[in-house]
């Protein structure tokens, strides 16, 4: 397997992981949020980075 094949792997084993512990956390009721609060969130986020 190339280098390359195997960067890709990887990558998609970490999507996966993020996946799975996101959908646990929904199934566990942890809190959510919609599109206009995610973007709201995101918004502040690069506010925050752009300052410094």
């Amino acid at each position: 397997m190339s280098i390359d094949a195997l960067e890709k792997q990887e990558q998609m084993l970490k999507l996966r992981k993020k996946v799975l512990q996101a959908e646990q956390e929904r199934l566990g009721n942890a809190p959510t949020l919609d599109i206009a609060q995610a973007r709201e969130q995101l918004k502040i986020r690069e506010q925050t980075i752009s300052q410094r």
